[in-house]
């Protein structure tokens, strides 16, 4: 049985009211990668996400929560201070915290994806970000299956398996990542993950607005080595 028949029986079987629940499931999984991805590419997705790689029917996870995105202005700061900033100012647990606005930089290089030795992903590709001041940060795109807490079922992204799908066509683009998490250790580093809900658009770094001098304060940090952290 391949993807297609996989989601088509899927459908018939747990969307059977919603004749369009596939095409809608298409456009919105090619509109999470920036609209890199193929509608073949989309259905291999959707259909791992709802258990093709088992051929088994897991539970109807949440539908998409709908959201209004807020519209890049610009680069998102990759300093320490800034995303000090950021998570002081952000609701959240202890240790992860969930930005409502965009993480916004430029895609310089994406690492092979990878088994990861900690957490509950199936995946993780790493992704090197850049921002318009010389920081750099690691970001990780994870596969994640769903997941029941409480009673809240959480949906599946394999966000590290769309990511390494559009991999050639997302080097130099500058993207806007949505819902996006950001964790913080005992010791004080931060690590920025995708969540259950994590898509991203590629955006056009010419109509961000110029920063005037003085809106950040650069003595507040010192530019990041390139290849530290990974």
């Amino acid at each position: 049985m391949d993807a297609k028949q996989f989601l088509s029986e899927y459908a018939s079987k747990n969307h059977k009211d919603d004749p369009d629940w596939i095409k809608t499931q298409v456009n919105k999984k090619i509109q999470s990668v920036g609209g890199l991805l193929s509608e073949e590419g989309a259905i291999l997705l959707i259909a791992s996400e709802h258990g093709y790689a088992t051929e088994t029917l897991p539970m109807e996870g949440e539908p998409d929560k709908e959201y209004k995105k807020i519209e890049p202005t610009g680069y998102t700061e990759l300093s320490d201070a800034m995303l000090d900033l950021i998570w002081a100012t952000t609701n959240g647990g202890a240790y992860m915290r969930y930005p409502k606005e965009p993480l916004v930089a430029k895609v310089e290089k994406i690492y092979d994806a990878e088994k990861p030795k900690y957490g509950f992903a199936d995946l993780s590709t790493t992704v090197k970000l850049s921002d318009n001041r010389g920081n750099v940060k690691y970001f990780q795109f994870e596969d994640k299956g769903k997941f029941i807490n409480e009673g809240k079922v959480f949906p599946a992204n394999y966000m590290s398996t769309a990511v390494q799908s559009v991999r050639g066509q997302l080097i130099g683009k500058v993207i806007a990542i949505y819902k996006w998490e950001l964790y913080k250790s005992n010791k004080g580093k931060f690590y920025l993950t995708s969540s259950h809900y994590t898509q991203f658009d590629i955006v056009d770094e010419s109509k961000f607005e110029t920063l005037d001098e003085g809106d950040i304060i650069d003595e507040l940090y010192e530019p990041i080595d390139e290849e530290e952290g990974i």
